[in-house]
């Protein structure tokens, strides 16, 4: 390092004491930036010379000209923010550090992971990832090619590149944040630079992932050199690809500001003897909203007042006690249990806390249970709160109960319509989960209030959940195939209405699966109308309680080895709707069988080749 008392050229011009003493005022990253401008300084001397003023001095253009050679080797840093959504939290997170990263001195790029090629992982310098998980403890649907990008057997080597995650999960399900665990781990194996620790965040995640995201920021100050930003707030350089990155326009509505709807059509769609099943048609007046086929309706709704008070009763509490919600809000319990938790849904978490009442109240009842995961796991299946209460009840003050449960967060429905076709409407296809318990019925949190408690002309909130993983392919003569079963028929009949409101010449193969004929088979009119019209010329039906033998979707594909194949070949693109964890996971072994078998192509050049259909978007599921 130079002395303070010589110049940069050599002579003996002391350095002046007011510059001295502002050195000792600026922090580590100025610090830095100065020492980079003064090198500059420095090694063009010569140059500032020539082309200086009288007193030697350079021109403000010059200073400037230093100035950005001086932070060069920062600009050259790229950071890429990497999104793996199921419902838009992960792509909101990502979106928010995005924005904030872009006052950085680096090129920053936003991406998705279903617009995202994995190859390009190689040649990234920072990716960070935010991803949520699905199913059991899988990466959401979108980032699957990139997931198993990673797993291959030739896995790359990212030892060029820096990395930190954050997951979004929710803790109740036994492979809590998995898909995060899993990415963090094998970019770590694969020769990747850690620039954070993995953070883990719950459902209510707001909290800790803004801390993540100023936690970030920091860290990566400490690594770029900070410089201004330009006029509109943007550095050259950032980009986004796959995510919306405009303002929310004014009066829009969305999950944080549903829209108030009116229910205008009910209508039950099964026999008395099946599962019952509900098409709803919902209003959406002049709200503006518009969606895609494709996407989902969010549901927000009211617990049922006869689970309230019973809830109330078996753990006497006063119901006009109050509560402080986790918001920080004062409300009744009786108005917390209704508006603001969710206490339909068993957790570990939920078990695990009443035991501990149980046990300070002298009750042993739940120990043995909690004590093992295994157990614990089968023991929360198809049991609710209410029915852990009745078995085993204990008195509670008001904020005991009300600390037993999880905020209550509104239900996702597949759109089962077309704006094409119904203007501003949105249909849905429920079913309407009910079980008995010592000769009480009770209902399932968001379909029994749908069915039970919402009639024609009332009105509720929804906001409309975009799916940009689910779509109809952009060239209408493109062939699809769709497979679902159950309430999955319910995007595909926005995929019909939409193709055949546009004049879509593409062929349409339709496989549906539920239990019986001549009592579940959804919208069957509407199949045989657009059969005869011509717009569904290929279709197979699976009914798992009609006749000796069981039969299912993928038993039907099975079947059809030789056409998927041809379809396949002839640039088809293939859906599935439905049960993430049976259903789905069949559809797909059986079409890779189908791949390998009619392709002559090896097991693992089969899964291969179906990873290339889900990067060209040729292979989409809407799971749940």
């Amino acid at each position: 390092m130079l002395d303070q008392q010589q110049s940069v050229s050599g002579t003996n011009k002391p350095l002046l004491p007011q510059i001295a003493q502002q050195l000792t005022t600026l922090d580590p990253t100025q610090l830095a930036w100065i020492s980079g401008y003064s090198w500059a300084l420095s090694q063009q001397n010569l140059e500032l010379v020539n082309g200086a003023d009288v007193n030697g001095t350079a021109t403000p253009a010059q200073h400037q000209a230093i100035a950005a050679e001086a932070v060069s080797p920062a600009e050259k840093r790229r950071i890429l923010v990497l999104s793996c959504s199921q419902t838009g939290n992960a792509q909101a997170v990502a979106q928010h550090l995005f924005e904030q990263l872009q006052h950085t001195n680096a090129e920053v790029s936003l991406a998705s992971a279903g617009d995202y090629r994995s190859r390009s992982l190689v040649d990234e310098d920072i990716v960070l990832l935010v991803t949520s998980t699905q199913g059991e403890g899988e990466a959401p649907e979108e980032a699957v090619p990139l997931y198993k990008f990673i797993f291959h057997k030739k896995a790359p080597d990212l030892s060029s590149v820096s990395f930190a995650v954050l997951g979004l999960g929710d803790s109740s399900y036994p492979k809590y944040n998995q898909a995060a665990k899993d990415f963090d781990d094998q970019f770590e194996k694969l020769g990747a630079k850690r620039l954070f620790d993995r953070v883990d965040c719950d459902l209510d995640f707001t909290a800790q992932a803004d801390q993540w995201r100023s936690d970030i920021t920091d860290h990566l100050q400490t690594i770029l050199i900070d410089t201004p930003t330009s006029s509109n707030g943007a550095i050259n350089g950032a980009t986004a690809a796959g995510v919306d990155t405009a303002a929310p326009v004014a009066n829009t509505y969305s999950k944080s500001n549903p829209y108030t709807a009116e229910l205008i059509t009910k209508q039950r769609i099964t026999t008395e003897q099946a599962n019952e099943v509900i098409h709803y048609e919902i209003d959406l007046g002049d709200s503006g909203i518009t969606y895609e086929a494709g996407d989902s309706l969010g549901v927000y709704f009211f617990n049922a007042e006869s689970v309230v008070d019973e809830l109330i009763e078996l753990t006497k509490v006063n119901p006009g006690d109050k509560v402080n919600l986790a918001s920080g809000a004062e409300v009744t319990i009786k108005k917390a249990l209704t508006e603001y938790l969710d206490i339909t849904e068993t957790t570990p978490q939920f078990v695990r806390a009443y035991a501990d009442y149980l046990t300070a109240d002298g009750k042993k009842d739940l120990a043995a249970i909690v004590d093992d995961t295994a157990v614990l796991n089968e023991y929360i299946q198809e049991r609710p709160p209410i029915f852990i209460v009745a078995d085993h009840p204990v008195n509670l003050s008001a904020q005991q109960l009300h600390d037993l449960f999880r905020p209550l967060a509104p239900r996702l429905y597949s759109i089962a319509s077309s704006q094409e076709e119904v203007g501003d409407e949105v249909h849905i296809t429920v079913r309407t989960v009910r079980y008995d318990k010592d000769e009480k019925e009770y209902q399932g949190a968001a379909s029994g209030f749908l069915a039970d408690r919402i009639e024609e002309g009332d009105e509720f909130k929804i906001f409309i959940e975009p799916n940009r993983n689910f779509r109809l392919p952009e060239n209408g003569d493109t062939p699809i195939i769709m497979i679902g079963a159950g309430t999955g028929i319910a995007p595909f009949r926005a995929f019909m209405q939409e193709r055949q409101a546009k004049g879509d010449k593409g062929r349409n193969w339709l496989i549906f699966g539920n239990q019986r004929f001549t009592e579940d088979f959804l919208y069957q009119s509407e199949w045989i109308q657009l059969h005869q019209a011509g717009y569904l010329p290929k279709y197979d039906f699976a009914w798992s309680r009609q006749g000796d033998k069981k039969e299912y979707v993928q038993h039907k594909l099975a079947q059809r080895s030789q056409d998927v194949w041809q379809w396949l070949q002839d640039g088809a693109h293939f859906y599935v709707c439905g049960d993430a964890n049976r259903m789905a996971k069949d559809v797909e072994n059986t079409l890779i069988d189908i791949i390998s078998k009619e392709g002559k192509l090896s097991a693992e050049d089969a899964e291969d080749y179906l990873n290339e259909l889900r990067e060209e978007k040729r292979y989409q599921r809407d799971v749940y």
